[in-house]
Order: C-alpha cells, then structure tokens, then sequence
C-alpha cells in the first residue's frame, strides 16, 4: 500500500487539489454540505436538479427511463436524459431524496471538478515525460478551474466532457505515436453517448489537433490516419443507441438553423483575447458576453513562447497557429461562431466552444515546458513583450471592457511579473528546475484559485445561489397532498407554481415545462388551446387557461394557496397554506370520440380553438364561451394608459352584471408594464383577492364562479407598476351547463385508462365506430397494440393522438420506445465487435511487421 501510494501520490493530489479549492470558492458564497445557500442556481434550480429528482424517482421504480408524464402531457425523458443528464455520476441521485438533491449536486459538481483534475494529470503524465510533476500538478489544476467550467458550472452535466477530453487526447497521441486504439475508442464513445452536443464540437477539434499532431512528424505519422478514420467513425456508431433517438427527437422537436445575418459577433472588440486573460475577468454569462478563455497566465505566456522555439519545426509551428487564428477568427465572425455551435444561437451562455482555445493553451504550454532547457532570455523577453503590449493596450482602451477592475489589472501584473522573474530565474539557471516547479506551481494555484473566486463571485450576483429554505419550500405539504390523489394516472396542476418543472420536482403527472427537450407539435397545439407556448416553445405553461381546457387535458387536481372559485372542483384535503381540489368534470387521458375523429382547423383565438375541439369530440354545435359588457370607466378606446398617484400601484375599478352557471373571465390584450421585474396582476372580486402571473402565461384570468345572477365589482392592480398599458379589457362567462353537457356526452362511452413504466392501456367500450383519443404528444417512439395486433397510431389536431376502433370493447396497449433506439442499439453492438475485430487485426498486422 505504501509503494503504491509513493508511486501514485501525485495522482491523488492533482484529484484533491481542484476539490479542495472549489470546496473553499463555494464557502466565500456561504455553500456547504447541508448549508441554507444551496449550489442552484438559474437553470441548475429550474431544471438540472430537477431533472436529478426524475431520475432518482425513475431508479427507484417509480416511472421509465423512456417516458415521463410528469412534464409537458408526456414527454420522450431518454431524449431529455441524453443532454442533461449525461453524466458518469449521474446514478448517484439515487442514494439522494427530494430534500436533499441540492447536496447531491454539490457533492458531484466536486468531485467532477477532481476528475478533470485527475485526468488532466494523467493526461500530461503520459504525453509530457519531461515536466516536472509539480508542474503537471498546476497546468492539470488550471484546467480543472479554467473560467470556461467555473463560470458555467450550473450546466453541470458540461463539466464531465473535461474530464474525457484529456483522455481523448491522450487516446489519440497513443493511436498516433504507438497504434493504440483502447482508450481513443472508448473516451470519444463515452463523450458522444453523454453529451452529443459537445460531442460535435470535440469531433470538429479532434480534425484540426490530429493535423497538429501529424505535423510533428509526418512522414511516420501519416500512417495512423487509417487508424484515426476508422476508430473515430466506429467511436460515433457506438454510441448510436443514445444520439441516434435524440437525433431523430432533435429533427423532430428542435429548432430551426439559425440564419446568418450579420458578419461581426456582437459585443465582440479587438482585444477580446487580451481582455480575457486578466486575472478574474468576468463580463457575464448572458447575452452580450466575450469568450470564457482563461486558464492561466503562465499556459499563455509560454503558448507565445512555444513560436519562438527553435527545435520545433516552422511546419509544425504553422499548424498550431492556423488553428489558433482560426479560433480567434470564429469568436468574431458570426458565420464561424454558429458552425461551432451546430449553427444554433445559444440561450446564453455564449461562444460554447471557447474551451477549445483554454485546451490548446494547456497543450501548447506543456510542449514548453518539457523543452524548458530550451528556452533562452530572447525567447522570454519576445514573449513578455508582446503579452504586456497587449496587456497594457486593453488597459488604454479599457472603456470597451467595462467589466475590469483596477483588481484585475494589479493581479494580473503582480502575477505577470513574478512569472517572468521565475523564468528569468530558471533559464539563467539562478534556481534549480526542481525548485522553479515547486515555486511556480504555488503561485499557478493561488492565480487560478483567485480567478475560480471571482467567476464564482460573478454567476452568483448575475443569477444568485437560491437558499435551501426557497427550494424546500411546499415540499411537506406536496408530499402529503400527493397522498390523497386516488388515480395516480391522473394529470394535476399547482397554480402557484416556483419553476416551470414543479410537475417533475413533485412528482405528479400535468401540462407545464421548461426544457430544451420538448414536443413542439404537442406544445405548438396546447399554445393554441390556452397553454401559452410561444417561440421555439421552451416554455409550456399551465397558468391562465379555461375551466373548458381543465376538462379536455383531464387536469382533475388543482393545488392552490388562495381559495379556487372554479365550477366543478371541490375541495378535498388542506395542509399548511396548501389545498388539493378535485374536478369533477376532467376527462381521463384517453377518451372515445363520437365518430371517426377528424381535426379542425385552429386560428389564432384561443376560446373559439377550444369550442371548436370539444363540440368536434363531443358531436355537439353549443356555445360555450360569450363576453359580458361592462361600463369602460376609463372612456377610452383602444390603447388604455393607467397611472397610480403618488407611491401607489397602477389601478382601475370595473363592474359587470352576470349571468347565472357562469365561470368569468377578464382577458387583457397587449399588456404593458414599465417595470419587466413585476409582471404580476392582483384582482379583487367582490372583496376577494387574487393574484396571476403573466409570466410565459397569458393575460386571461379567472374571476369565478357564479351559480346565481350577480354584479361583480372588480378592482385590478398591477403591484410595483406605477403606469400599465393595454388594449380595453373583455370579459368572458362560460358556461358551465353547456360544459357539463358536453362532457357528460363525452364520458357516456367509457375509458378507463392506466400506466406501467412506458405503456399505457386503454380499457374502451363503445357503440359505434369511433376513435379513442389520447391527450398524450404524439410522438413516433410510440406504438400502439390490441390482442398482439399492431393498430394505426395517428396524429390528431397535429399534437396529440388518435386510434380508431370498431364498435365494441377492447383494451389498448401503447408502448413507447424511443425512435431508433432499436436501430440505435444494434448500431453500437455492431460498432463494438467491428472495433474489436478491427483492432485485433491491426494488432496481429503490427505484430508481423515487427
């Protein structure tokens, strides 16, 4: 044990080391191990850490690594998993809770920021026998805590492509240099499998470094191209059971290319390279940013160094920096920053592929430093001179960079020169290699430790660490509301809702979402049935719909904290601020129509949509849906301006008579708010408060019920709005006997639906030719069966489904299977015996010519 530890001790410290700093960054924000300040934050609150809790729920038993119902009327989760939970450490979740994933995510963001360390070490060990082992030691720690993987960490699942690129690298070196292809295949595999997006982009970098590596010496190295094709190839077909269904998701539900429309990138100035490499530079992880290239001030200098090296080859040196230039030039030309990026804009987050240039920096620097003898004074003194002409121009044309400090530019020139010193110190021979590696690789870690600090301080105040009480909250009352649903394949909705993924967090079947991963047909159709989805449809909300739509997408609970005021749900259980309503006029999942169904066609008006589809489900031509006249009192048409007086909240009064069997509505178009930060609305009815939110929600709100003829007298407010516009008001009843009838209709042929895991069953008794309709995305993965006969599924009103049956009884079974991942799968096991053929051969092949 003790000689094993001698010999590997250095690989455990190139693990601690990035652990144990990042353990320190994350206590500067108050974040520990069970701490109030949790690790969320942005996306990491609103979906990684949920997406956690999904899986942890799918490995204990509870649903489908396939498909979830928790999410969007249903959503392919093997798609969703493929980019955000592709991870190594993913499986840990399930030692976790609900409670306490936060720590969860903690403890992985940790240890991949170890893992990258470790594999960076060994990474250099295996390709850099000259470098000291300190040295390795620090380059390996810059590379784990460059501000790329620092300042993006909520992404957390992005961490892990670090920690196999140094593998890659080193599998491609040993494929080149020895004819092993071992490690090569299985790290590219494993990086296309958990993250087909950056996938891309190492597939496009493996291009141009292979090149580089080449030019070292290409008339022997020539000959592994064979070995890089082949083995490169059959790496991307092992890993078809993951990205070729999420491909076929992706040509489905994605977004269109983006169109180039502009030369320049925006934001983007001269001297971006330079600005980046001051120590602790942060603009912002938003729109607007600059390139994440910093890994250290040292891998920089002697990257400069490394083309002023005599013993290596100008051809070899050109290679380099074609590829250096060409990265540069695709930070600033829009055409070249979208090619890296699959030509899609990100939501943020920006120049995705800016860790290529952080590697190449790495890289480049470890050439360096294992002809560290090398080196002479004019060699150091070249490229001191033009990192500090760079340096000191960004600092004269600071007003383009508003983002640095006087603290950046000090730190950076202590540093810089206390660098120079030690390279003066080591080619002049003034100190010892040994002591040089142990000097400099303090000061690497003190300088990356400080960046790591401030890209923590700034993602913290640009989207703020939530607290562990915000992201507990409702938790025990969820818990025991969720009890009380009888029908587990149910759909149930929380009005008041943290994140557009509360249905996954707590685990109930319903409507909204908020992924990258989506069904745009389902999404685009629920948009025009009141479930507002607009744009590319990341977001999917229930919020501010009909009594109508509650029935159709069988939402049969609302949980709420404010009494409910709608037709048809009763009360059924409280706890603490908390109460679960049950509806008794939601339809189950599946239905039967009246006949064959056949679509109609939707506009652009959301109540005559959902006339229009349940008079076609039901066979029936009732009114459901009219507008009440009211007094304006603001005498006005068209376009309303209101403002509050002094210190108050924008304000207007109305009063309308109505109806009997009424559920009223007040509907705001072309609503304005002068403050973006409080989109809220706040309505008194007859003395009762209500508050809606118009965020990824539509200005439609429910006003209640009325059994009898009544006046409602209705004040609305916009809290924090001094001044509101919008177009004159409309006030809607629906009726709720029509509706009664209508469903009633609907449910005189009965359904009774169930789930296990990925198929759902359909138990149906009808009287005529009809169809069975699912209010579940259609999507290919699915396929439909009765008695062991395959039936026709097909898509209905574009974003749901359809089987039609014969008159008579019968169940149907629906099994979802992502699509192509059959074919996916017998791809990889393919790719997996092609490459162990393949490699044995080429193996024997080398055998015999030695």
């Amino acid at each position: 044990m003790k000689s094993f530890f001698k010999t590997y001790w250095t690989y455990f410290v190139s693990f601690i080391i990035p652990l144990v700093i990042m353990t320190g960054v994350y206590l500067t924000q108050g974040i520990y191990w069970n701490s109030d300040a949790s690790p969320l934050l942005g996306d990491g609150f609103h979906q990684y850490v949920i997406f956690d809790v999904a899986l942890r729920n799918i490995l204990h038993g509870n649903g489908s690594l396939f498909y979830t119902f928790t999410s969007g009327l249903g959503l392919n989760f093997y798609a969703l998993s493929s980019y955000y939970l592709g991870s190594f450490l993913s499986p840990i979740v399930y030692f976790f809770n609900l409670s306490n994933m936060p720590d969860a995510v903690y403890l992985t963001t940790l240890l991949k920021f170890g893992l990258i360390g470790l594999s960076t070490f060994f990474s250099l060990t295996r390709l850099f026998k000259d470098i000291p082992k300190f040295l390795k030691l620090a380059l390996s720690t810059s590379y784990a805590l460059m501000s790329f993987t620092v300042s993006q960490l909520e992404i957390k699942t992005w961490l892990d492509v670090f920690i196999l690129i140094p593998l890659i690298i080193t599998g491609l070196h040993l494929l080149i240099t020895q004819k092993k292809r071992l490690l090569y295949f299985t790290s590219l595999s494993i990086l296309f499998i958990q993250n087909y997006y950056f996938g891309y982009m190492t597939a496009l970098f493996l291009i141009f470094w292979y090149l580089c590596q080449i030019s070292w010496d290409f008339k022997t190295r020539k000959s592994s191209f064979l070995d890089f094709v082949v083995t490169s190839f059959l790496a991307g077909m092992a890993s078809l059971i993951m990205t070729l269904p999420t491909l076929f998701d992706l040509q489905t539900h994605g977004e269109k290319l983006t169109a180039i429309t502009k030369l320049k990138t925006d934001s983007s100035w001269y001297l971006d390279i330079f600005a980046k490499q001051f120590i602790g530079s942060f603009d912002t992880t938003k729109y607007g940013s600059i390139p994440m290239i910093f890994v250290g001030l040292l891998p920089f200098i002697l990257t400069i160094l490394f083309f002023t090296i005599k013993s290596i080859r100008f051809h070899v040196k050109l290679t380099y920096a074609i590829f250096f230039t060409f990265l540069i030039i695709s930070f600033y030309i829009e055409a070249l920053d979208l090619f890296w990026q699959g030509m899609h804009t990100p939501n943020m987050f920006l120049h995705r592929y800016a860790w290529i240039f952080s590697t190449l920096l790495i890289y480049t620097a470890a050439e360096v430093l294992n002809r560290l003898k090398e080196l002479k004074l004019w060699n150091l003194f070249v490229s001191l001179f033009l990192v500090l002409t760079g340096f000191l121009a960004t600092v004269y044309f600071k007003s383009h960079y508003s983002f640095l400090t006087d603290l950046n530019i000090l730190l950076t020139l202590e540093f810089l020169l206390v660098y120079a010193l030690l390279l003066l110190a080591v080619i002049r021979k003034f100190i010892s290699v040994n002591l040089f590696a142990i000097l400099l690789s303090l000061f690497i870690t003190a300088e990356i430790s400080l960046n790591a600090s401030s890209q923590m301080e700034g993602i913290a105040k640009e989207w703020a660490f939530a607290s562990r009480s915000a992201y507990n909250r409702d938790i025990t009352a969820m818990e025991s509301i969720l009890n009380q649903i009888d029908n587990p394949f149910t759909r149930t909705e929380k009005l008041q809702i943290q994140t557009g993924n509360d249905s996954m967090k707590f685990n109930y079947n319903g409507i909204s979402q908020f992924s990258s991963v989506r069904n745009r047909s389902a999404s685009t159709s629920l948009d025009k049935l009141g479930f507002k989805s607009s744009g590319t449809n990341l977001n999917l909300r229930y919020a501010n719909n009909s009594l109508l739509a509650d029935s159709l997408f069988g939402i049969q609970y609302n949980i709420s904290e404010t009494s409910l005021d709608k037709y048809g749900f009763q009360e059924i259980y409280q706890k603490d601020h908390l109460t679960l309503y049950k509806n008794q006029l939601s339809l189950p999942i599946a239905f039967a129509t009246q006949s064959i169904y056949t679509d109609v066609n939707f506009n652009n008006h959301t109540l005559d949509n959902q006339a229009l589809f349940i008079n076609q489900l039901a066979n029936l031509n009732l009114d459901y849906f009219s507008q009440i006249a009211y007094d304006k009192t603001d005498n006005s048409e068209g376009l309303t301006s209101i403002t509050g007086s002094a210190n108050e909240d924008a304000k207007i009064d109305y009063q309308i008579e109505v109806p009997q069997n009424s559920q009223v509505y007040l509907s705001f178009s072309n609503l304005h708010f002068t403050n973006d930060k409080q989109k809220k609305v706040d309505i008194i009815v007859n003395g009762e408060k209500k508050t809606f939110t118009t965020d990824n929600a539509f200005n439609f709100f429910n006003l209640g019920y009325t059994e009898e003829q009544k006046t409602f007298n209705i004040s609305v407010s916009f809290p924090g709005n001094s001044q509101v516009s919008f177009e004159s008001p409309t006030f809607y009843r629906l009726d709720t006997q029509a509706l009664t009838e209508a469903i009633q209709k609907i449910k005189e042929q009965p359904v009774e639906v169930s789930t296990s895991k990925n198929k759902v069953f359909a138990t149906y008794e009808v009287k005529q030719d009809t169809s069975i309709f699912f209010t579940i995305p259609y999507d290919k993965g699915w396929s439909a069966y009765q008695d062991g006969k395959k039936l026709e599924i097909k898509q209905a009103q574009t974003g749901f489904m359809k089987v039609d049956v014969p008159e008579g009884k019968g169940t149907i079974t629906l099994s979802f299977i992502p699509n192509g991942f059959v074919i996916g799968a017998v791809c990889s096991v393919t790719a997996l015996l092609l490459f162990g053929i393949y490699n044995h051969r080429r193996n024997l092949s080398k055998t015999e010519k030695d």
